[in-house]
Parts: structure tokens; C-alpha cells; sequence
């Protein structure tokens, strides 16, 4: 979605970059924007999770960019004293071919970080991008969803602009079972 993020700018930068190279397809999604905000993590899940403050409310969009997939919600959670956050993002699309067309989109861009878990299917990818960003893609009929997690954040986040072209160092096994458990939480609340 091109709605700018308080943090988590490079999740973002990588999001739109991989979603704007995919060819469109017709227009008319059936999920509506509001009715998608129910399908991310909770406040009490990011908090129990360790992610406290809030960086960026729940919002909605009719206008994601995304032609095939109009309809989009996300949301960013932050853990400021270890200097992390969580992102979460879904886009309804107009059918599930147009979200396996994200998908693959994703899965030829960026480098493989990790196996994402079983839980969200065999297409289900996990990749970085530049700086400390991970980030698991998956399809859900013709729903397509993120979460990713950015690591060292800088202390005054709100209010930066710098993005980091460094290669992603790896994922530690701490911050991989948060992002896993951040993504299950995710495809659960999608009934």
C-alpha cells in the first residue's frame, strides 16, 4: 500500500516495489478495505509478543495501488526498547490468481531468509530486503498477506527517512519464531 509507514520504511519501500512490477489484472475485488482491518494481528497478540507501542494504527485503503488487488489493511507495532517492530498487511484481491501473482512477484525479488512455517501453505515465502527487514508473503484464496519484522530501528523512528541499502544480516532463531508466530497469528485470524 503506498500509505507511508511511521516505521518500518524499508518493509514498506520492498512491498511496493515488488507489488507495483506485477501485471495487472481486472479490477472488482469482493472483500471490502474495512472488513480486511479484522484479519491482522491484535493490540493484545503484538503486545504479548513484546511489540507495546502502537507505530502505526490500524488503516484502510480502497486505493492500494495495486489495480488487481485494490482493497488492503495494515498495521506496525514497535518494541522500542529493543529497537524492533512488526508489520502486518493484507490486500484483497479480485480473484486468487491475482494474489498468486503478488506472490510469485515476491518470490522472485529479494533473498531467501528462512523457511516460513508449514502453517501457511507450500507457496508461502520468506525473504529480505535491504537492511534488517524480514518479511513471510503468503496467499489465502484471493487474500494476500505480509508480516514482517525490522530490526534496529533507530531511536526516533517517527521521524526517519533513511532507508539502508546493506545486505540483511542474518535472521537470529529469536527474531525468526517471532516473525513465524507474528504470521500464524495472522493466517488464524482470517477465518
Amino acid at each position: 500500500m503506498p500509505i507511508l509507514r511511521r516505521t518500518l520504511p524499508t518493509a514498506a519501500v520492498a512491498l511496493v516495489m515488488v507489488l507495483t512490477g506485477v501485471g495487472e489484472i481486472a479490477a472488482g475485488a469482493t472483500t471490502s478495505a474495512k472488513s480486511l482491518s479484522k484479519d491482522l494481528l491484535t493490540t493484545s497478540y503484538a503486545k504479548k509478543a513484546g511489540f507495546t507501542e502502537v507505530a502505526e494504527k490500524p488503516s484502510t485503503s480502497s486505493k492500494t495501488g495495486v489495480k488487481s488487488c485494490p482493497d488492503g489493511a495494515q498495521e506496525a507495532f514497535e518494541n522500542g526498547s529493543n529497537k524492533t517492530g512488526v508489520v502486518a498487511e493484507v490486500l484483497g484481491c479480485t480473484t486468487k490468481k491475482a494474489a498468486a501473482a503478488l506472490l510469485t512477484g515476491v518470490a522472485a525479488e529479494g533473498s531467501k531468509s528462512a523457511s516460513p512455517p508449514r502453517q501457511l501453505g507450500s507457496s508461502a515465502v520468506e525473504r529480505s530486503s535491504n537492511g534488517p527487514v524480514y518479511t513471510i508473503y503468503w496467499q489465502h484464496g484471493d487474500v494476500f498477506e505480509f508480516v514482517g519484522l525490522e530490526t534496529q530501528i533507530p531511536a526516533s523512528s517517527s521521524s526517519s527517512t533513511t532507508t539502508t541499502t546493506a545486505p540483511a544480516p542474518p535472521i537470529t532463531a529469536a527474531e525468526q519464531k517471532i516473525l513465524s508466530n507474528a504470521a500464524v497469528n495472522q493466517l488464524k485470524r482470517l477465518g
